[in-house]
């Protein structure tokens, strides 16, 4: 098993903490998952506000025709559909991208990650620069294309490394002391025994 980053090689694989390891396939599912969770709900909020701020300056009928298509248009032809949905995937897309792509490079973790005590790194131990934050993102879409292969890659790679990793030459590991998981299960202890 090849040793984990930022943790000399004296140190125990079974620690009480789990700084410096691997990150596994469901810590950074539930991190992958808060983060889109997040963009979708700002894509949301910002949605509403739109709307609002146009009813609000007399422009219903500009607003109408962008959030109620089928009102404007009786028989919206097969191109304006395309078109608006073409928009709205390449929309969610590029904030999606901003997101990770600014969180990686300014702390090395998104909302997520961080929530779960994850850090991306490259795999000599240094920050992500832009070029490697961009092959990591486009990793993320070629990882999708044969139903989540690259993803689920993580599972059987020594070094926890999905697709998107290999091609950015990154790791995703733990960054701080598994403390709560520690009173977690020494409370659970504790109730059992009671």
């Amino acid at each position: 098993m090849a040793s984990p980053v930022d943790i000399p090689p004296a140190a125990p694989l079974l620690s009480s903490s789990l700084r410096g390891h691997y990150a596994g396939f469901v810590t950074r599912a539930v991190a992958f998952v808060i983060d889109f969770l997040l963009v979708v709900t700002t894509q949301i909020v910002v949605l509403l506000i739109l709307r609002l701020l146009f009813q609000f300056f007399g422009l219903s009928s500009l607003a109408e025709a962008l959030f109620y298509p089928d009102a404007a248009v009786v028989d919206p032809s097969v191109m304006v559909t395309a078109t608006r949905w073409s928009i709205l995937v390449f929309g969610s897309n590029l904030l999606f991208d901003a997101y990770m792509i600014a969180g990686w490079l300014l702390v090395d973790r998104t909302i997520g990650q961080a929530a779960l005590g994850l850090r991306v790194r490259r795999s000599d131990g240094r920050p992500l620069t832009l070029g490697s934050a961009i092959r990591r993102v486009i990793g993320y879409y070629l990882s999708m294309l044969p139903l989540f292969l690259g993803f689920l890659w993580v599972l059987v790679d020594d070094r926890r490394q999905g697709w998107h990793d290999k091609l950015a030459d990154t790791v995703v590991i733990y960054d701080w002391e598994a403390r709560l998981g520690r009173r977690l299960r020494q409370w659970m202890a504790r109730q059992a025994q009671s």
